[in-house]
């Protein structure tokens, strides 16, 4: 009786819902729940980062939204007051997990050759774009232009246009996408998948469709060298070569 007794006591219990179990069961047969206590820690990590990765993504979107979309958010203070949270949301989550993401900021093995090569791909791509985007002007939408040249203003306002359009975006899309975000799916999903998902949601981020033609080669571009160089760095000049490109055809 005593054996029987020893046998009912030593008897596994699932670890997530503690119904007795079989010795040799890799999961319960009421719950489910894998019974491998560091795969169930690693499921639980990598379900907190999705959440973390999604209330991110949301807050993004939702700032970048309601002054495209909601008319009484259509004004200058408003959107130099979206500008700037976004700046604090990107910041305040990759620090989050600073311990992780600081080396990121690194750039250990610093290449001018490597450097040049990828700014020329960079422009080359820009220029493209540009003109193939005038060629939709003229044939596709003669009577509503993709771009518009910005005009008269003299150095102060191009100085302006060009902090808040080649340099912020640069570094804090940079730090957000191909920092935050592209760093926890690299802990749940596999590197190709982080850089085409990471590219798809930094490309529907700008809410524009016919941008998604450029915006996507870039993110995957951008996503490709994050995950090759180990660093933002890289990254960070491309996106500020691209944009600051795009500046100049702007303004000139």
């Amino acid at each position: 009786m005593d054996r029987e007794d020893n046998l009912t006591e030593t008897k596994p219990a699932c670890i997530n819902c503690g119904v007795g179990l079989n010795s040799k069961s890799k999961f319960c047969n009421i719950c489910g729940a894998h019974q491998n206590s560091q795969r169930l820690q690693e499921l639980e990590n990598q379900w907190t980062l999705l959440k973390q990765t999604t209330l991110f993504y949301t807050i993004l979107i939702v700032s970048c939204a309601l002054p495209k979309y909601v008319e009484y958010f259509d004004t200058t203070f408003w959107a130099f007051f979206f500008e700037v949270a976004l700046w604090i949301t990107i910041v305040a989550f990759f620090a989050i997990n600073w311990r992780g993401n600081q080396k990121l900021l690194h750039w250990q093995s610093f290449s001018w050759q490597k450097l040049c090569a990828y700014l020329a791909i960079t422009i080359t791509g820009a220029f493209s774009v540009h003109y193939v985007m005038g060629w939709l002007n003229v044939v596709i939408f003669p009577n509503n232009e993709l771009f518009d040249k910005a005009t008269g203003g003299g150095f102060l306002y191009s100085a302006i246009v060009v902090f808040f359009t080649a340099v912020m975006p640069a570094v804090f899309e940079e730090l957000g996408f191909r920092g935050y975000l592209m760093q926890n799916l690299l802990k749940i999903s596999d590197k190709q998948q982080a850089i085409y998902v990471t590219a798809f949601l930094f490309a529907i981020l700008h809410l524009q469709i016919i941008g998604l033609v450029w915006l996507l080669p870039l993110a995957v571009f951008l996503g490709y060298v994050r995950v090759k160089e180990n660093t933002l760095w890289y990254g960070i000049f491309i996106h500020f070569a691209f944009n600051l490109t795009a500046c100049i055809f702007q303004l000139f």
